[in-house]
């Protein structure tokens, strides 16, 4: 662990809840097997795994520590309710206590956690009211339930009340008028703030919002059945575990499902592509979740924006490497050819949201192809030179009709089929063009097609 690791204090950090979490549930198992209450512990444990899970992929992401949170609360409340149910010492009282009253608390941080669903970050700043809103009901309910046993009997816990072994009328009248509508409106928070995710977001959020939807349809199915057929909510409540494993997983690999399609831009930009730059810019862009992104040309100290997303009449100024990767929240690679910097691409992230590990990577694979792209423009001043210089001229009849299914993407043995040669008559012509274009002539190099397409747009 050190201080330069980003996984070093924060990993641990996670991993050490993960496993009090895990000890409260087991010594609560080991005092009894209370169906009724095995949903909190369930819930502990996928919400603070799955928290977890998802800070050591993005470290300070907002959403896992909500989930964190939630997944610490579900926890004490666990223990709680188990001891408070089959008490065996005066301190058990306590833990009763501890059980019941966090209940508004652990409904709030989930609220949270699905409104702010797959970012950490409100819809919009419309959404400040209504979550000013939720964190008032639910310290005032918690509130209620700490000092009076307004929830004892629903929850189970056979100990007294540490406080108040009654609650007044006037209290109780005031709890049923606003703490259990209250819970309601949290819940139905939770598919309007869904609704309105699905409707601001593009396709990957979609997708993410989505399988997020289904979890829940199968919890929603549970417990109805559950309800139906053996009068009880526990499978439906049981299943709700569901969906923190979904949501962690949307968050963390939901968007790379979408994003490694960004790897195969190149083919479907096609020949018929006129900005190859800005086409990696967007694509890189839309692969990172970022609102931007830049592909920069040139050596490490003299970098120039050639792609820019989303594109902008601004004049970007060249840029140095090294300050280029000291700028506040924005990711950077340096693109490298033949052990040489050629370029970089730059993101704008924000710093809660960092790259996670699987992100990195795509990073990498798209900083591979930003040296093809770079490769390409360099080959298409080489081939504008020569055609300035004439020396594309001396090319005869049949060169240039190879050069042409060479555009198209046909391999040696596809242009031979074409034309009804044998490849010893167009392995020889096909040199003979590299030659001509002063480049090396290596059918299984990307470098083959890009130098072509840019002599044909030339």
């Amino acid at each position: 662990m050190t201080a330069t690791d980003p996984r070093g204090l924060r990993g641990f950090l996670p991993l050490l809840v993960v496993s009090l979490v895990v000890v409260a549930v087991a010594f609560g198992l080991s005092r009894d097997l209370w169906l009724e209450n095995l949903h909190n512990g369930l819930l502990a444990l996928s919400l603070t795994m799955v928290g977890a899970y998802v800070l050591f992929q993005r470290p300070g992401h907002r959403e896992g520590l909500l989930f964190l949170a939630a997944g610490v609360v579900e926890g004490v409340m666990f223990l709680g309710r188990q001891v408070g149910h089959a008490p065996s010492s005066d301190a058990s009282q306590w833990w009763g206590w501890l059980g019941v009253w966090p209940l508004a608390v652990a409904l709030a941080l989930t609220t949270f956690a699905v409104i702010c669903f797959p970012d950490g970050r409100l819809p919009s700043p419309r959404w400040r009211p209504v979550a000013a809103v939720v964190v008032v009901l639910a310290v005032c309910c918690a509130s209620v339930s700490a000092i009076w046993p307004v929830e004892y009997a629903a929850a189970g816990v056979v100990t007294p009340h540490p406080f108040h072994a009654e609650t007044p009328d006037l209290v109780a009248r005031v709890w049923d008028a606003v703490a259990h509508p209250s819970y309601i409106v949290f819940q139905v928070l939770w598919v309007v703030a869904l609704v309105a995710r699905w409707r601001s977001s593009d396709g990957s959020g979609r997708r993410q919002v989505a399988w997020l939807a289904v979890a829940a349809g199968i919890s929603v199915g549970a417990l109805l059945v559950g309800l139906v057929i053996w009068g009880t909510p526990v499978p439906g409540l049981i299943s709700a575990t569901l969906l923190p494993i979904t949501a962690g997983w949307a968050i963390v690999h939901g968007q790379n499902v979408a994003a490694y399609s960004a790897l195969s831009w190149m083919s479907r930009a096609g020949p018929a592509s006129e900005d190859r730059p800005t086409d990696l810019a967007r694509a890189v862009a839309e692969a990172l979740a970022a609102p931007g992104a830049i592909l920069w040309m040139g050596p490490r100290d003299d970098l120039h924006a050639v792609g820019v997303w989303p594109e902008s009449d601004e004049d970007i100024p060249p840029m140095d490497l090294d300050l280029l990767a000291s700028w506040p929240d924005h990711q950077v690679r340096a693109v490298t050819s033949r052990d040489a910097v050629v370029g970089a691409l730059s993101v704008r992230r924000t710093g809660i949201d960092r790259l996670s590990l699987a992100e990195n990577r795509l990073f990498d694979d798209l900083a591979a192809q930003a040296a093809l792209v770079i490769d390409h423009l360099d080959l298409g001043e080489i081939i504008l030179r020569q055609r300035q210089a004439g020396h594309l001229e001396g090319l005869s009849p049949r060169e240039r009709e190879v050069l042409q299914l060479m555009a198209r993407g046909l391999s040696n043995a596809a242009i031979c089929e074409e034309l009804h040669l044998s490849v010893k008559t167009v392995e020889p012509v096909v040199s003979t063009i590299f030659t001509k274009l002063g480049l090396h002539p290596d059918a299984a190099s990307n470098r083959r097609v890009l130098a072509v397409l840019a002599f044909i747009r030339t």
